[in-house]
């Protein structure tokens, strides 16, 4: 389960905010949260296997390059050469994996950062309170004089900027 499918089944679940109190909320806030924790455990999980797999390629790396200068060294033409050809694969799995594994590390920091928040919501519905804490107040307590801008504009700059990674990952494998 990726992070926008967390952020999808999350939009869902809070699409439809009924009228009632804050304590009622919470009870939804409360099962979106026990979602979110199984979700952020699955993202754990993939970031290990993807962990793995890469200390394994990297490992297939090393041999592959001491076989490359093994057949170089007893002067074996073709050996080598089949050698290098598949070192240049091996290195381009191993760097795919490399910027897979940021990617998920990336997307694990922001589900938290989303569960975290979420969790300071349910804290405050639990409590009889209000979901959103007012804006006035919040701007006041930082001793803003100005409104925060745009919390999503940094969240679609990181996403442009994991699409754009994406795009020339899939134009190098596709040129391989």
């Amino acid at each position: 389960m990726s992070f926008e499918d967390i952020k999808s089944h999350l939009d869902r679940l809070f699409a439809y905010r009924p009228a009632g109190s804050s304590r009622e909320q919470a009870a939804g806030l409360r099962e979106a949260l026990i979602e979110m924790k199984a979700a952020l455990s699955e993202l754990r999980v993939a970031l290990q296997e993807t962990d793995l797999t890469l200390g394994a390629a990297r490992k297939d790396l090393a041999d592959s390059e001491r076989r490359g200068r093994l057949a170089a060294d007893i002067d074996d033409q073709e050996t080598a050469r089949v050698a290098e050809e598949y070192l240049v694969r091996v290195r381009g799995r191993v760097d795919l994996l490399e910027r897979k594994v940021i990617v998920q590390r990336d997307e694990l920091v922001m589900a938290e950062q989303e569960y975290e928040g979420m969790r300071a919501q349910f804290q405050r519905a639990s409590h009889g309170l209000p979901i959103d804490p007012p804006r006035a107040a919040a701007t006041e307590a930082d001793g803003a004089d100005f409104p925060d801008p745009d919390p999503f504009l940094d969240r679609r700059m990181r996403e442009a900027a994991v699409d754009a990674q994406l795009e020339h990952l899939k134009k190098k494998l596709g040129r391989e």
